[in-house]
């Protein structure tokens, strides 16, 4: 059974809080196959998830370094997700790490 867009979009959040490289990589190729826009998987899923782990940080159940470690797994998944992005019809801007929806 395929995943539904909401479920990939939830992967996409813990494997961010999960700090789980890989993942964030696979679940980025499997959204891009099931259609799912990668701005939308980028705001529900990685950016969601980034927001965990800073409330995380602020209560002290995490470290600085945690942050950074996220932050560079995002990254990795936004570099599986730029070329369609820079390739799609919609109108968006990639600034450095940005990801910009006009």
């Amino acid at each position: 059974m395929n995943p539904t867009k909401e479920e990939i979009i939830d992967m996409a959040k813990h494997a961010v809080i999960d700090l789980d490289e890989s993942a964030v990589e696979r679940i980025a190729h499997e959204a891009l196959e099931a259609g799912i826009s990668p701005v939308e998987l980028i705001e529900q899923g990685f950016i969601e998830g980034m927001k965990v782990v800073g409330d995380l940080f602020e209560e002290g159940k995490s470290q600085l370094a945690q942050i950074f470690e996220a932050s560079h797994i995002v990254e990795s998944g936004m570099n599986v997700l730029k070329p369609t992005i820079m390739n799609s019809k919609d109108d968006v801007c990639w600034f450095g790490n940005l990801v910009v929806g006009m």
